[in-house]
């Protein structure tokens, strides 16, 4: 199916703002939490800026056109201006570069996300897999960037229209590589996500929380293969692809970042009904202080400080209740800060 420059822009401009509510609000969920400034922060930031940058990419690149559409005889940009089209061929380099980029960014977030899970609980060929995933993941990263400017050669091919370059200016190998690779690192992050869904002993909610984000990473491979058909369905038109390709930046940012948002809200939630609940059974917190504190408003620091004193021990705040499942809190995992897994074998198996 064919896209116009106008509906390619369109997507551009939407799957970007969605992707970025998503990332500012996962930041921001974080540091509302006072979770550390951890690495996967950093990759969130990292994510945004590529998100921006790539705005501002495909706009030029879509007015200016390619080389690949001017042989094409497209009419979707403005000019057909020899130093426009070379820009715009740049770009569309530069574009592809940035939305490989952002997917794996994206598939690092998970990786993260799955490494900090499986902490509380160590399954050793879950912990080999997760380590050869981190591998596969930054060769296919090499591979992909490879792939965009090794195609052509010599390099100006790219944004060469007289005489005709040949077929490697539809970037075709670098599409099948990057789409490739992109099903086979889902692929694996699902393997990695199995056990927690087999868990036996769960409640029907835990199971349909852990089977929505396993569906949603089959929904990733689904959108990917849409995307290979698609493209070459169309001759490479440059609109497709960039059409596609937002597409698959706004899926797998929602599939990357959903699970973490939402267990950090809960979290929180819980936090403050546990406060609440703390407040409301010792009345003897609930008098003014010598602070002028209002009378009902305790801080979390001063009812450790009266436990303390109450207690005789230290003003520490304990871990839990006690042992409990590793999987009644999956909601909790990604408010833990980030911290090298221990993937020693655990006495406590998926059934």
């Amino acid at each position: 199916m064919m896209f116009t420059a106008a509906q390619a822009k369109q997507a551009n401009y939407t799957c970007a703002a969605i992707s970025l509510v998503i990332l500012l609000t996962r930041a921001a969920v974080s540091r509302r939490g006072q979770r550390a400034v951890d690495l996967a922060f950093w990759l969130v930031a990292l994510s945004i800026i590529v998100v921006i940058t790539r705005i501002v990419v495909v706009f030029y690149y879509l007015l200016y056109g390619t080389a690949s559409d001017v042989i094409r005889d497209a009419d979707y940009f403005n000019s057909h201006d020899s130093s426009r089209v070379v820009a715009g061929s740049k770009l569309s380099l530069a574009a592809r570069v940035l939305i490989t980029a952002s997917c794996w960014l994206q598939i690092c977030l998970l990786l993260l996300f799955y490494s900090q899970l499986y902490t509380m609980k160590g399954i050793r060929w879950v912990a080999h897999m997760i380590r050869f995933t981190w591998f596969g993941a930054g060769l296919t990263f090499l591979a992909v960037v490879l792939a965009t400017f090794l195609e052509c050669r010599p390099l100006h091919l790219y944004w060469q229209v007289q005489p005709s370059p040949g077929s490697c200016i539809k970037g075709y190998v670098q599409l099948l590589v990057q789409c490739i690779s992109n099903i086979v690192l889902d692929l694996m992050l699902l393997v990695i996500s199995y056990p927690i869904l087999f868990c036996k002993g769960r409640s029907l909610g835990q199971h349909f929380r852990v089977a929505a984000l396993f569906i949603l990473g089959t929904f990733c491979i689904i959108v990917t293969t849409l995307r290979l058909v698609s493209v070459f369905d169309s001759g490479s038109a440059q609109p497709t692809r960039s059409l596609w390709a937002s597409i698959q930046m706004v899926v797998s940012t929602f599939v990357a970042n959903a699970p973490t948002i939402y267990g950090d809200l809960k979290v929180q939630r819980r936090k403050k009904s546990n406060a609440i609940a703390r407040r409301m059974s010792r009345p003897e917190l609930w008098g003014p202080d010598s602070n002028g504190s209002v009378r009902g408003l305790v801080t979390p620091q001063r009812a450790v400080t009266v436990e303390s004193q109450r207690s005789g021990t230290s003003g520490s705040v304990s871990s839990g209740t006690g042992r409990k499942d590793w999987f009644d809190h999956l909601e909790d995992i990604e408010a833990m800060g980030w911290k090298t897994p221990n993937w020693g074998k655990s006495r406590y198996e998926p059934g």
